[in-house]
């Protein structure tokens, strides 16, 4: 499988992904936006179906084919510890009085 085979399969899944849940928001903004209004529940069910099995068949590519494709990045050593804040002015010493 190429590089580009699989970056379109990806692209199409969460395509269609996409639009069932574009059809689903709508569906609850606006739910005369189905023709048959005693359809409206099939009509959620049907895309809430079609979105689930879109975005499930997208994980399961990634998680069995992504590696191939997109290696995991090196993972780096964490941050040094900050250094301790040092005081600019020495501790505690009282002004000393000149007289003149």
């Amino acid at each position: 499988m190429s590089k580009t085979l699989y970056e379109a399969t990806i692209m199409q899944l969460k395509g269609r992904a996409l639009e069932a849940y574009g059809t689903l928001e709508m569906l609850f903004k606006n739910p005369a936006a189905v023709p048959d209004h005693t359809a409206w529940v099939d009509e959620i069910v049907k895309h809430t179906r079609a979105l689930a099995e879109n975005e499930n068949a997208m994980v399961t590519l990634q998680q069995y084919f992504g590696n191939r494709f997109n290696p995991p990045a090196p993972e780096q050593a964490p941050p040094p510890a900050p250094l301790p804040i040092e005081s600019s002015t020495p501790p505690s010493e009282e002004p000393q009085n000149e007289e003149k």
